[in-house]
């Protein structure tokens, strides 16, 4: 009976959405989605189990086993390692064949292929292409090819997506392909290269170049200098050595002193081109490493929770990998081969977004219209032009030409700047050659430091914070990426194609910051700066000011630490900005002015405790109050201007600087921080009395949104807490992704982890969000790594055999 309710529900669902989803054109008849035999009801699923017990497929070299568990979670033992990852890719396609390639279509810029003649999917395809996102991906398939090992890697995973997706019927499709009209296309290893594009875009874009050059080409330098400061309470990932940077030979990192030529220029003031919507919630991560001076056991702990988007499928899929020279256990990319965050027998591994600006922009100077030859270092150049065309399904196709420069695609074509429309190019680190993924399998077999520190060598990009513990005791943390050597100030500007350089000059391996056992007894990141000034080589990007102070607090307090610590800090909900904040703007008030709302949400703002918890109220006044409060500031801030942060915010509120800002620009009236803090909880007040959520948990509602948009494919939960600028950062649209923690008691390593998801892709099986309500709880769940195919052949699992033939 359950089981036809459920495909009672799975049909109405589909009928909904094709009655619904008026938004995506050229839907398959309604015939061929209601046909019995190869429509949409195939998709339905209960807790059967949805491959044969055994199957033979071309290329495999011996046999394969794979028991998946009560969770769907994949367990795979190879006797050799082409056998394992091409069993991944066969595995990964068979639970999310359509995600994996609706991704890399998004990232080749080919969307309007299959939803339509829309003018947002032609736009958002034109700037995938102008970004250069297939072109990066391009120049990594070289570096993969060069290298034996990472392409037979590469080339077993291919393999394994193409022998499930050569089996697949028409019945078996994936619904959403029904749903659209299109099949799947065969994978390539350039596909793969493109899932790690993705992630490129998504991590590692930071860069105001353009927004910072307007900045001072209408205000001036000085109050650049003023508004925008850095280096404040920045508590940076690796603290400078007590005897000052050095190399791994013990020489002094070299100091560069030069300030580069950038375009800042007073100029008339003209309506700028909006360069792109700043997000309201950056993407973040924590991940920490404590060492067994400080736990309980006496040996690490390690703990790590990406922030990314939240989706349905999850951007994680959870899988065991055992082959003859490795056991590793975590999550992975769909389109991905080996474990990105996880552990083997030995050591466990995380990461997080450094934030470090690795894309530098620059206007073109053409010798004339045509565009054909460009100005570069005091000589002419000749462009590359690049024919788009861009397939649009139900229309004729669109068609673009981006124009290709020594730095790099130009990304924006008559750009209004301060100086006139530009064409302005981008250098951007992901469109180098690299082998990324040689590290994930070289991670996932690495039994020590030095060879988790040899892996990273191969991670150029996006850049990321990898922390590290081992059985041994060992713990560490490496801000691993491939950076250029900037003079002072060059990333932070728009620059000239003429006085531009290409990048040509690398910080070496060796001089990338790194702790290896501090004294301090831990090792942790929040996406704050990677350093503070006294590191001599000069960068720029976007940071937190927030979650590491707190982060490091709670670490440096701590003592017999235990799992069910880690887990708490997890979940810690202190908002610092609201400690920070409330005591410079509740002042501001006068109380004789109050009503009865006015005083209470006051009093209660006043003795609030600062947590982001579900059923506080205090967490939507203040936020209200605060985003309220900025958006009056700082309202002249709109197309090509970047808004300060919030530590920039609030040191100028602190320190009472006088600034043009603080007056409202939209009244006659010269307002004053009293005029604006009064207004700001005037609506904070007036929000919460009119609006509908009453508890932080309805007003932080989390969206998990199918990637295509289908909204009968999504879900929507309250949080248990949270906030964007907390250590549980679950905020909208984004939060832990993944939350994982690793025990090394007694010299082995036992896991927990959940992601807010399920194994499956398929919105008719029951393993498609079955973690949702785990993660929303904050429960997480055993990562068995267990070496031993025995142990999973006496569990009542579901086992599949796969033979060459």
């Amino acid at each position: 009976m359950k089981k036809v309710r459920f495909i009672i529900t799975f049909i109405i669902t589909i009928l909904l959405i094709v009655a619904l989803n008026s938004s995506i054109k050229g839907l398959p008849a309604l015939g061929s989605l209601l046909n019995p035999t190869s429509g949409f009801w195939q998709n339905a699923e209960d807790e059967k189990f949805y491959l044969p017990e055994s199957l033979v497929v071309e290329n495999l070299k011996d046999k394969v086993n794979v028991y998946f568990d009560d969770k769907r979670i994949p367990h795979i033992f190879a006797e050799n390692e082409h056998d394992l990852y091409f069993v991944q890719g066969y595995i990964v396609a068979s639970l999310r064949l359509w995600q994996m390639e609706f991704q890399v279509l998004a990232a080749e810029g080919r969307i309007s292929e299959i939803l339509g003649n829309e003018e947002k999917y032609i736009h958002f395809d034109k700037n995938q292409r102008r970004l250069g996102l297939t072109y990066g991906a391009t120049n990594k398939l070289k570096a993969i090819e060069g290298d034996k090992l990472a392409n037979d890697l590469l080339n077993a995973y291919t393999e394994g997506v193409n022998a499930y997706i050569s089996e697949l019927k028409t019945k078996d499709l994936p619904v959403e392909y029904k749903l659209m009209g299109y099949e799947p296309e065969l994978w390539t290893n350039e596909k793969t290269m493109l899932v790690i594009m993705n992630m490129s875009k998504i991590l590692g874009n930071t860069g105001n170049d353009i927004e910072n050059s307007n900045f001072v080409a209408k205000y001036g330098k000085e109050l650049f200098d003023i508004i925008y400061q850095t280096d404040l309470k920045i508590e940076p990932v690796i603290p400078t050595p007590h005897n000052g940077w050095k190399n791994e030979k013990n020489d002094p990192l070299p100091i560069i002193e030069n300030e580069a030529d950038s375009i800042i220029k007073n100029t008339a003031d003209v309506k700028l081109t909006k360069v792109k919507d700043e997000q309201i919630y950056h993407v973040g991560s924590n991940n920490w490493a404590v060492s067994g001076s400080k736990t309980k056991s006496g040996y690490p702990l390690l703990s790590n929770d990406p922030h990314l988007a939240f989706s349905l499928p999850s951007v994680w899929i959870e899988m065991h990998l055992v082959g003859p020279q490795s056991n590793a256990y975590g999550v992975t990319f769909p389109g991905a081969p080996g474990i990105t965050i996880g552990f083997n027998e030995s050591i466990g591994w995380g990461m997080t977004n450094s934030g470090r600006d690795v894309k530098d922009f620059y206007t073109i100077e053409y010798k004339d219209a045509t565009k054909e030859l460009y100005h570069y270092q005091d000589q002419w150049l000749r462009s590359e032009f690049k024919y788009e065309e861009i397939k649009v399904k139900g229309a004729p196709s669109v068609f673009d030409t981006v124009i290709y420069t020594k730095f790099g695609p130009v990304a924006y074509t008559d750009f209004q700047t301060q100086n006139g429309k530009k064409d302005i190019a981008i250098q951007w680190m992901p469109h180098r050659g690299s082998k990324e993924y040689l590290m994930f399998y070289k991670l996932n077999k690495a039994q020590n430091f030095e060879e988790y520190k040899e892996a990273t060598r191969h991670f150029e990009s996006p850049s990321q914070n990898m922390v590290f513990a081992c059985v041994d005791g060992d713990i560490a943390l490496r801000n691993q990426g491939n950076f250029p050597i900037n003079e002072h100030e060059q990333s932070l500007f728009l620059q000239t194609s003429n006085e531009g350089k290409v990048w040509d000059n690398f910080i070496p391996f060796d001089e990338n910051p790194m702790q290896h056992n501090p004294k301090r007894g831990f090792v942790s990141s929040a996406n704050q700066e990677s350093t503070d000034s006294n590191y001599p080589y000069y960068y720029t990007g976007w940071f937190e000011h927030y979650r590491n102070r707190v982060l490091n607090n709670e670490l440096e307090k701590i003592s017999e630490a235990t799992v069910a610590d880690m887990k708490a800090l997890q979940m810690n909900n202190f908002n610092l900005i609201a400690f920070e904040a409330l005591p410079l703007m509740l002042p501001y008030l006068d109380k004789e002015d109050f009503d009865f709302n006015h005083q209470d949400i006051y009093n209660a703002l006043n003795k609030w405790d600062c947590q982001n918890v579900n059923e506080s109220k205090e967490s939507i006044y203040f936020e209200v109050f605060f985003q309220q409060y900025k958006k009056l500031l700082w309202d002249e801030f709109g197309d090509g201007l970047a808004t300060p942060n919030i530590i920039q915010t609030l040191t100028l509120l602190e320190d009472s600087t006088k600034h043009p800002f603080i007056d409202n620009k939209t009244t006659k009236e010269i307002e004053t921080q009293k005029d604006l803090i009064t207004q700001a909880f005037n609506f904070s007040v007036e929000s919460y009395e009119n609006g509908e959520a009453k508890t932080w948990g309805k007003y932080n509602e989390v969206n998990f949104a199918h990637i295509a948009k289908l909204e009968a494919f999504s879900r929507k939960i309250e949080t248990s807490g949270g906030n964007n600028h907390v250590i549980n950062a679950t905020r909208g649209k984004f939060g832990p992704s993944w939350r994982m923690i690793l025990d090394f008691d007694g010299g082995k390593i036992n896991g927990i982890g959940v992601f807010p998801g399920g194994e499956s892709g398929n919105p008719g099986s029951p393993f498609y969000d079955n973690f949702v309500d785990d993660w929303a709880s904050e429960k997480y769940h055993r990562l068995e790594n267990n070496g031993d195919k025995a142990f999973y052949e006496k569990a009542i699992f579901n086992k599949v055999l796969f033979l060459g033939k």
